[in-house]
């Protein structure tokens, strides 16, 4: 398993809960295929996900597992599991996720995130 250093930084950058820093990581014709959310694209629609999103109390994200392939147009997939944890009240939660990110020229031009199947 190596590294995808932009997705790490992403994840890091989440408990910062600032939507436009995490708007920035995306190009300006992205497509976010969120969780609970209709397709969203570009950055109007990314940042307006995030918004909501990052309301979330003492909201943080960890990568459970990465995989990725570089191509040589500098097409990077990363794909894999995080988990989300924040809080509602006193009570934490805890989502695990699937995700895949396609990343060009160090932007996310795809992200797609779905909660685990066995969660269900």
């Amino acid at each position: 398993m190596t590294e995808c250093l932009l997705l790490t930084s992403w994840a890091d950058d989440i408990s910062k809960r600032d939507s436009q820093l995490m708007t920035d990581y995306y190009s300006d014709n992205a497509v976010l295929l969120a969780t609970f959310e209709n397709l969203l694209k570009g950055p109007v629609g990314v940042k307006k996900y995030f918004d909501s999103f990052l309301a979330k109390d003492r909201l943080e994200c960890e990568i459970i597992e990465n995989y990725f392939l570089v191509n040589k147009e500098s097409v990077q997939v990363c794909s894999g599991i995080y988990k989300f944890s924040y809080h509602e009240g006193s009570v934490q939660k805890k989502v695990l996720a699937r995700y895949t990110f396609v990343i060009k020229n160090n932007k996310i031009i795809t992200h797609h995130s779905s909660v685990n199947p066995e969660l269900y």
